[in-house]
C-alpha cells in the first residue's frame, strides 16, 4: 500500500485571493510583485517540504531485486515509509531494520525472507501504524513482546509465514487494528481471545490458522459493527451460525472447511455478496438470500427439494450446492429468473426428473455440472443457446437419445464435454470434433454405435495450443492410466482426454488421430474396433496413457510406439494382435505381460512365449526380411537409375544440339593432344632418373 507524496503547497495565499479592483488593469501591475515577494517564502517551505519527504520515503518494489539488503540501509533510520514488496530478497530482518524506527509504514510483502522476526527492532517502532511481512519465510515465535510499544498500529499482515503466534488469552493489545492477515500462521488451537478487545476490524483473514474449538459468543458482537470481510476457512471451528446475520455489515463471509453444524441463516445482511460455506456438516434447506450473488454450501448434509424461493436469488452468479442430499426436480422457474448465473453445480445429489428446457434460458452460463444425479429423459434442444458454455458435465444419469440435436454447430466454446454412464445412442457426430477449444471429451460407457468420426485428428486445442483457460473452483474427474484421477481446480490445461470406451463403435481406428500430438490420455477399450493399429499414432508424442484393450484389432503392433516417450501407461489386451511384441525405447519401462494377455499371437518379451516356438510368428519374422530385402535392393536400383538417367541426358544433348557436339569432340582433341605432349617431355627425365 503506498502513500501519496504531499500535495504541492498553494502558491497564492489566501489572505490576498480577493484584491481590490483598480481601472485600466493597473491593479495587476500593483498586485504582482507583492504575490511574487510574499510567495518566495511560500516556495522555499515547500522545496524544503520536498526535500525531507523524500528523505522519508523509499519505494523500490516490485523491480525483481535479488540477495540481501545491504548493511548501508541503516543510514536511512529517518526513513517513515519504506516498500520493498514484490522483489526477492532474501535474508533476516536484524542487522539493517533496527535503527529505522521512526518507521510509519513498512512494507516487505512477498520476498524470501526468513530467520524470525527480531522483537529488538520491530517492538520499538512506536509510530508504526502498518506492518506488512506476509508472503515470506520468517519462522519463530511471536508474542506480546513484539507488540507491546506498536500503540498505533492499524494494519497487520504476517499471513503465509511459518509463524506460531504464542500470546496469552488474558492478553489486552495495546492497539486498535482495522485490518488483520493471519493466514497460515500458527494461532490455534484455541480462539485469539485478543481479538474481543478489538472493535474497529474491517478485514479479518485467519484461513488455516490450525484454530479448534466453538466459534465464541462475543464474536458475531465484534463483527457485527465493522467487519465486512470475514474469512475463517480451513479450521477447525465448530458451533451453530446465527440465525441471522442481518445485524452484520459482512460483504463476504468465507467458513468453508471447518465443523459448523445446524440449519442456515434464515437471513443475510444486504450488504454480502459472496457466501461459502462448502464442507461443514449444515442441515437443513435453502432459505431465501435474494442479494448473494457468489453461494458455495457443498460437501454439507443439505436435504430436501430444491424449493422455487432460490428463483428470488435474483442477482446469483455462483452457485454450488454439490455434494448434499438435495432431491427432487430442478425448478422450472430457475432458467427464467437467474439470468446472471455463470457457474451452476449439482453434482453429486439425488435429483431426478428431467432438465428443464428453461436451462437455455441462461445464455451466461459457462460451467453446468449436473452429473451423479438421476436425471433422465433427452437433453434439452434449448441447452444449444448456452453459446459461452464451455464445461458440462451430464455423467452418471439417465439420460437418452442422441446428441446431434443439441450440439450441432452451436456449443463451439466446448473445452470440457462429458457425458460418460449415460444411455445414449446414434453415432457420434463428426461435428463435435469440430469445436475447437475442446480439450477433454469423454462419451464413455454409453450405447454409441458406428465409427470414429474420420475427421478426429481435427480436434485442433489438443494439438500445440496458446489458449489458456482460467481456474475455477470446481472439480474435474478423469478416467486414466486404469484409474479415476480428480482435479480440485478445473484447470484444464492440466490434462487433455479422450475416452469413447465401452460402447458399441466398429470400423478401424482413423490415422488421423496421430494428429493429436498433445493429448495425454487415449481410451477406445471395450468397443468392437477392427483393423490394424495405425503407425500415425506414434505422432502422439505427449500421449500418457493408451487403452486399446478388449476390440478385435489384428495385426502386429506398430513399432512407432516405442518411441511415445511419456508414455507409462498401456493396455491392448483382449485383441487379435499377432507377430513379436516391439521393443527399445519407452516400450522397455512397461514391461508387465498383462499388457498384451489374450492376444495368442504375440510372442517375445515380456511375454513367457518365444518366437520361435510359433510357426505363425515365424512366417510373420519371415515376411517381414523379404520387405527388408527391397529396400536394400533400392540403393542399387537408384544408382544404377541414376548413372543411365545421367549418361543419356548427356548424350542426348550432344546429339540433339550440333554446336555443342562440336565443342565438345574439339575439347576431348586439344586435351589429348596436351597429356601426348607432357607424356613425352616427362617421359625421358624419368628414364634418366
Amino acid at each position: 500500500m503506498s502513500t501519496s507524496p504531499p500535495l504541492l503547497p498553494s502558491l497564492i495565499s489566501p489572505s490576498i485571493i480577493s484584491t481590490p479592483s483598480y481601472p485600466n488593469g493597473w491593479g495587476i501591475l500593483v498586485v504582482l510583485p507583492i504575490l511574487i515577494f510574499m510567495n518566495l517564502g511560500s516556495m522555499g517551505l515547500f522545496l524544503m517540504q520536498l526535500e525531507t519527504w523524500a528523505r522519508t520515503f523509499l519505494d523500490i518494489g516490485f523491480n525483481q531485486l535479488e540477495g540481501t539488503v545491504p548493511r548501508s540501509m541503516v543510514d536511512l533510520h529517518r526513513l517513515k515509509e519504506l516498500y520493498m514488496s514484490g522483489n526477492q530478497l532474501t535474508g533476516n530482518l536484524s542487522g539493517w531494520l533496527e535503527q529505522m524506527t521512526d518507521l510509519i509504514i513498512l512494507d516487505l510483502r512477498s520476498n524470501l525472507f526468513n530467520g524470525s522476526m527480531p522483537s529488538s527492532s520491530v517492538g520499538k517502532f512506536s509510530n508504526l501504524t502498518e506492518l506488512y511481512l506476509g508472503g515470506n519465510s520468517l519462522g519463530g515465535v511471536i508474542s506480546e513482546v513484539h507488540f507491546e510499544n506498536l500503540t498505533r498500529l492499524q494494519v497487520l499482515d504476517l499471513s503465509y509465514n511459518p509463524i506460531t503466534i504464542s500470546i496469552g488469552q488474558s492478553w489486552i493489545p495495546p492497539f486498535q487494528l482495522r485490518l488483520v492477515y493471519l493466514t497460515n500462521c500458527q494461532l490455534g488451537p484455541q480462539f485469539p481471545d485478543w481479538l474481543q478487545f478489538q472493535t474497529q476490524i474491517e478485514e479479518l483473514y485467519l484461513a488455516d490458522c490450525k484454530i479448534a474449538g466453538t466459534m465464541p459468543a462475543w464474536f458475531w458482537n465484534i463483527s457485527s459493527s465493522t467487519i465486512t470481510d470475514l474469512f475463517l476457512s480451513n479450521n477447525q471451528i465448530g458451533g451453530k451460525l446465527p440465525s441471522s446475520l442481518n445485524f452484520t455489515k459482512l460483504e463476504t463471509l468465507s467458513l468453508r472447511s471447518n465443523r459448523f453444524e445446524g440449519p442456515l441463516p434464515t437471513m443475510l445482511p444486504s450488504t454480502l455478496d459472496t457466501l461459502y460455506l462448502s464442507n461443514n456438516s449444515l442441515t437443513g434447506q435453502l432459505p431465501i438470500w435474494p442479494h448473494v450473488r457468489f453461494v458455495s454450501i457443498s460437501d454439507n448434509m443439505l436435504d430436501g427439494g430444491l424449493s422455487s424461493s432460490i428463483c428470488q436469488w435474483t442477482y446469483l452468479q455462483y452457485l454450488d450446492l454439490s455434494n448434499n442430499k438435495l432431491l427432487g426436480e430442478i425448478p422450472y422457474c430457475l432458467g427464467e429468473s437467474l439470468q446472471n448465473l455463470q457457474f451452476l453445480n449439482l453434482a453429486n445429489n439425488h435429483f431426478s426428473g428431467k432438465i428443464p428446457h428453461t436451462i437455455g434460458f441462461l445464455s451466461e452460463l459457462l460451467i453446468l455440472q449436473l452429473q451423479n444425479n438421476s436425471f433422465s429423459g433427452e437433453v434439452p434442444l434449448s441447452l444449444k443457446n448456452c453459446t459461452n458454455l464451455w464445461y458440462l458435465d451430464l455423467t452418471q444419469n439417465n439420460l437418452v437419445e442422441s446428441i446431434t440435436l443439441w450440439t450441432g454447430e452451436h456449443l463451439l466454446q466446448l473445452v470440457v464435454l462429458r457425458l460418460r454412464s449415460n444411455m445414449f445412442s446414434g453415432v457420434i457426430p463428426w461435428q463435435l470434433v469440430r469445436f475447437e477449444p475442446l480439450q477433454i471429451l469423454d462419451l464413455a460407457n454409453n450405447n454409441f454405435s458406428g465409427s470414429i468420426p474420420h475427421n478426429i485428428g481435427n480436434l485442433s486445442t489438443i494439438r500445440p495450443t496458446l489458449r489458456s483457460h482460467k481456474y475455477y473452483d470446481c472439480e474435474l474427474d478423469i478416467f486414466t492410466k486404469g484409474r479415476v484421477l480428480q482435479y480440485l481446480t478445473c484447470n484444464v490445461n492440466l490434462m487433455k482426454s479422450l475416452d469413447l470406451s465401452n460402447n458399441s463403435l466398429t470400423g478401424e481406428i482413423p490415422k488421423g488421430i496421430g494428429d493429436l500430438a498433445e493429448l495425454n490420455n487415449l481410451n477406445l477399450s471395450r468397443n468392437h474396433l477392427q483393423g490394424k493399429i495405425p503407425r500415425e499414432i506414434g505422432g502422439m508424442k505427449s500421449l500418457e496413457s493408451l487403452d486399446l484393450s478388449i476390440n478385435d484389432l489384428s495385426g502386429s503392433i506398430p513399432e512407432s510406439l516405442s518411441v511415445l516417450y511419456f508414455l507409462s501407461y498401456l493396455n491392448l489386451s483382449y485383441n487379435n494382435l499377432s507377430g513379436m511384441i516391439p521393443s527399445g525405447h519407452q516400450l522397455q519401462t512397461l514391461n508387465d505381460p498383462s499388457i498384451y494377455m489374450g492376444n495368442a499371437d504375440l510372442c517375445g518379451p515380456p511375454t513367457s512365449k518365444s518366437c520361435f516356438d510359433n510357426k505363425t510368428t515365424q512366417i510373420d519374422i519371415q515376411e517381414y526380411k523379404k520387405k527388408e530385402i527391397p529396400q536394400w535392393l533400392w540403393f542399387y536400383i537408384r544408382m544404377i537409375l541414376g548413372y543411365v538417367i545421367g549418361f543419356w541426358t548427356f548424350c542426348g544433348i550432344l546429339f540433339l544440339k550440333d554446336a555443342w557436339r562440336h565443342a565438345y569432340f574439339h575439347f576431348i582433341d586439344d586435351a589429348y593432344d596436351w597429356v601426348w605432349v607432357q607424356w613425352k617431355l616427362i617421359l625421358p627425365r624419368l628414364l634418366r632418373c
